[in-house]
């Protein structure tokens, strides 16, 4: 098809630290990949960690790059920045190409190696749409980035309310909605048993620099009253590539969280930085201390609660949610779409009998299902993107 539009797509394997960096421009300058690697040698953990992506266990950077390459406008070029020779390669297409794309797994904590490429993302001929990853963190470096290079969109995860505001010294550049959603080809139910009531596979979130523990505090709940409520729980703290985070929501029943992100989101990271050398000088402190200290009283706060990925998954496989209370972006509706629980846990009681009610859980996981593979995959998602992007003037010309 000539009428496709070409795009280079900068992404990254892992976080840009020097050992990633060395590690992908010479295998990728060797060719080298999993493929290609006899067994023999891919036994061996370094080959492995050499080999593997690093962001494998984070589904959504993935999905998000898979989205983007499928959709049937785009002629795509992928550009891995931790390989710098193919990083180089992909900011001269740069000049050619009438659209350029910068994932999540690029602009994630850091974009130090975006920054130095800021001239050529100046000298770009088209359009540029930057996704930052984890728009709570170094926010004052990746806002200056989009500023430096007159990014034209945004793509937020965040509510567009919260990120209007967030990015609001990016004069040049449009703000579109870009929430997590739902792959359909990896999360989907399978016809297998669930002996496992509540489960939960992910990292603890215990981060005194956000500001709350509420993911921790629900998490906790059912590990202690699992037993008093008669049910199976397996909850462990430890990250699942996609495949098996699939398989381990198939044998569930139901699973437990929270919005992600801060109720104190900042432009300039200054509480992140004061509540890490607080820290730094006092380790032992805990959460209700470092509350205390800096987030009790907050002038003001605009919230960066959102929803996240690990919402779709468990809906792509039929697995019932049992959330703290929140927005949710506005795209999951309580007791519609999960069953809700309040902050004080004042009805955990009653979102316990709702969820052992089998018919109530299958009504809810079954139209949660409809709901979001109907608007609510990432091909959705992409496609919004490039609708709002072409409708101003963008071409494969």
């Amino acid at each position: 098809m000539t009428d496709r539009i070409r795009a280079v797509l900068f992404y990254a394997r892992g976080q840009s630290h020097w050992r990633r960096i060395v590690t992908d421009t010479v295998t990728g300058a060797l060719r080298m990949s999993p493929e290609n690697v006899p067994s023999l040698f891919w036994r061996s953990p370094r080959v492995r960690l050499m080999l593997e992506e690093e962001f494998r266990v984070l589904s959504y950077v993935v999905d998000w790059r898979e989205a983007f390459c499928e959709a049937p406008s785009l002629d795509i070029t992928l550009c891995n920045i931790n390989n710098l020779l193919e990083f180089h390669a992909g900011l001269r297409k740069l000049r050619e190409y009438p659209l350029g794309i910068i994932l999540h797994s690029a602009a994630w904590d850091h974009v130090e190696l975006l920054r130095r490429a800021s001239a050529s993302f100046q000298a770009r001929r088209g359009t540029l749409l930057i996704c930052f990853g984890n728009e709570y963190h170094n926010m004052r470096e990746k806002i200056s980035f989009a500023c430096s290079v007159a990014a034209d969109y945004i793509a937020t995860q965040l509510p567009l309310a919260a990120a209007e505001w967030l990015y609001g010294e990016c004069a040049q550049s449009k703000i579109l909605p870009a929430p997590p959603a739902l792959n359909p080809r990896v999360y989907q139910p399978r016809a297998s048993p669930r002996p496992i009531d509540i489960g939960f596979r992910g990292d603890q979130y215990v981060h005194l620099t956000l500001g709350d523990v509420e993911r921790s505090e629900i998490l906790s709940r059912f590990e202690r009253q699992a037993e008093v409520y008669g049910l199976v729980a397996d909850i462990g703290f430890r990250r699942y590539p996609r495949e098996q985070w699939s398989h381990f929501l198939n044998r569930c029943k139901g699973t437990v969280g929270a919005e992600s992100g801060t109720y104190y989101l900042e432009r300039d990271d200054r509480t992140r930085r004061a509540v890490t050398e607080y820290l730094a000088h006092h380790p032992s402190a805990g959460f209700q201390e470092v509350h205390e200290q800096f987030f009790r009283g907050y002038p003001n706060p605009i919230s960066g609660k959102a929803i996240s990925s690990r919402h779709f998954e468990p809906l792509g496989t039929k697995t019932c949610q049992i959330l703290l209370e929140g927005y949710y972006n506005g795209i999951l509706k309580a007791d519609e779409h999960y069953i809700s629980v309040k902050k004080d846990f004042s009805n955990l009681d009653e979102a316990v009998r709702r969820f052992k009610d089998h018919e109530f859980r299958d009504a809810l996981v079954n139209r949660a299902y409809e709901y979001v593979t109907a608007e609510h995959t990432y091909h959705h998602r992409v496609e919004s993107l490039l609708s709002a992007i072409t409708g101003n003037g963008l071409s494969a010309a």
